[in-house]
């Protein structure tokens, strides 16, 4: 029920395929789901979302936060460090 809700909004919205023209699925929720708490979970660590989404840091790095750039946190890492002092 939920895959065809699912694939029903994606249709509806024109979403079908993403930017690289694969097909959508409810397993791509996953990556969208960690690759957002990567960018904006504000200090969670590796290892801490690496058991909660029942895989191995090595496998985050590999496929998660491959797509990120060293840039796309900098406001948060400039953010702390005026605290530190």
């Amino acid at each position: 029920m939920l895959n065809f809700f699912f694939h029903w909004v994606l249709e509806k919205t024109s979403l079908e395929k993403g930017p690289l023209g694969q097909s959508r699925t409810l397993y791509c929720l996953r990556h969208t789901a960690i690759t957002l708490r990567l960018l904006y979970g504000q200090g969670i660590d590796m290892l801490t979302l690496a058991r909660n989404a029942r895989t191995s840091v090595n496998m985050v790095e590999r496929f998660y936060a491959s797509v990120l750039s060293g840039e796309m946190n900098v406001g948060l890492l400039q953010s702390r460090r005026g605290r530190m002092s």
